[in-house]
This record gives C-alpha cells, structure tokens and sequence, in this order.
C-alpha cells in the first residue's frame, strides 16, 4: 500500500516537472539492489546513492524518482529531461537513446546450493542432465530452449524470481539460471539465505552492460554535462564506491 501511494505521488509530480526546461529527473524501477524500500519506507539502493552523488554536479536540478519500467522506457523516448539510471543496452536500442556512462556488466550464471553436490559443469551441455529453472519470457529462459532444454524434462519455468529461489531451496531444481549480484537480494525476500547458494557456471552469451540513458530529445547541453559528471563521479571513485557497497563490480573490474 505504501509503495502504490507512492508511486502515484511521484507520477503526478514527475507529470508537471515534465515541463520544466532546467530539470531533469532519474527515473528508476524497483529491482533490488538498484532500488527498493527499506522497512521504514525509505528507498535505498544504487541508484539512490547515483542520483544523489550526481545532483551537486550537474548546472541545473534534478530529482530521483521511482516508475514502473514500462512507462518509465516509454516517457524517456518520448519527452526530453529524463534519465534512466540502469538500461541494458542492446542492438535494438543502440540508435534510441544517448548512452550516458556505463553502470555495470550484468551476467547470467547457473547457480546452485552449495550442499548439493553436482558434477562439475564446463559447459551447458554438462548441465542437461540436470534440472534448471528461468524465469517464463526471459532472455535466459529463450536461450535455455534454443539450447535443447525442454520442460517437463529438464527445465522448470516460473513466473516470478520468488518461484525460482523456491524450486532451488527445496532442491526441486539443480540450477537456476540468473544474475547472482541481483539473485542475492531475490533470494533474501524469498526468504532464504544467499550464503547458502553458489554460482556455477558463467554464461557468458547471457552477458549485457547496464548504462545510464536518456532519450534523444533531451537537449544536447544536459546530455553534456551528464555524461561530464558521470566521468566525475568515476574519475574520483565515487562510482565504484557506489557499486562495491551494493556488492556490484564496476564495469571496469568486469572487463
């Protein structure tokens, strides 16, 4: 409830700064550890401590704001002054947005619990004796069944990442296929202790970059001065800092 009170504030507030020429917002969506509320309802998370480290920098104001992903990617293609503050970049959108500064590089991995024994696994052919999990209509859930895995035979395909972290502790499933920097967080809501899981096996076609982003009809001035104080924020380790306290590597320690 909470949350839905929110949201719905921020939406109208971030309707009529729309037309604020000197403004800009960040936009974020939930999606532990970039953003999510604590239990006093208070947002917390990368992007929190981003959107704050960058406003001192910047010649104009600017404001974090949390949106559902859906109209938050259509209102930064549409309208000038917004910024999504983690967008994985793809061919599709190469030619969609200003590519601001890179966030950091997401990775897809089959993870385990580390009391269950498994034999070694050097490739994804290794893991098709095994049951793996993904999450319905996710990239990782497509490339699993392009690979030969099927349902009903060796892999399960849920709804939501609480489902996923589910089949895994109850050792319903072997592996689940996921980001694990993220799947810590999931796994925590879900109930469960992240210590107790391993990441198996790096796969590395399921490897993306996270950028920060905004849309081409932001003036070229504000794309300036927010890709200057991005470089800032990286030059003097601030956004490493950032990162490394959500327990996430900085895109150039994953290169």
């Amino acid at each position: 409830m909470f949350r839905s009170i929110c949201t719905y504030l921020l939406l109208i507030v971030c309707s009529s700064a729309f037309a604020s020429p000197n403004h800009v917002y960040f936009l974020s969506e939930v999606t532990p550890p970039y953003y999510w509320y604590d239990n006093n309802g208070k947002p917390q998370g990368v992007n929190v401590d981003l959107a704050n480290a960058l406003k001192p920098l910047l010649p104009f104001s600017s404001s974090l704001a949390h949106m559902p992903w859906a109209r938050a990617y259509h209102e930064t293609l549409e309208k000038p002054n917004l910024v999504l503050l983690s967008l994985l970049k793809t061919p599709k959108r190469e030619n969609q947005f200003e590519w601001l500064a890179e966030v950091n590089h997401v990775q897809a991995a089959l993870i385990r619990l580390k009391r269950k024994d498994t034999t070694l696994i050097n490739s994804l052919n290794d893991a098709k004796s095994f049951r793996v999990g993904s999450i319905r209509g996710y990239a990782s859930a497509l490339y699993l069944q392009q690979h030969g895995f099927k349902e009903k035979k060796n892999l399960a395909l849920v709804t939501e990442p609480e489902q996923l972290w589910k089949l895994l502790y109850k050792e319903r499933i072997d592996f689940a296929l996921a980001n694990f920097e993220t799947g810590k967080y999931e796994i925590s809501d879900a109930g469960f202790n992240p210590d107790d899981a391993t990441s198996e096996y790096v796969i590395d076609a399921l490897g993306a970059d996270l950028f920060v982003a905004t849309g081409l009809k932001t003036d070229k001035d504000k794309v300036k001065s927010l890709k200057n104080a991005l470089s800032i924020l990286k030059a003097n380790g601030e956004y490493a800092r950032i990162l490394k306290k959500w327990g996430l590597e900085p895109i150039e320690s994953a290169q």
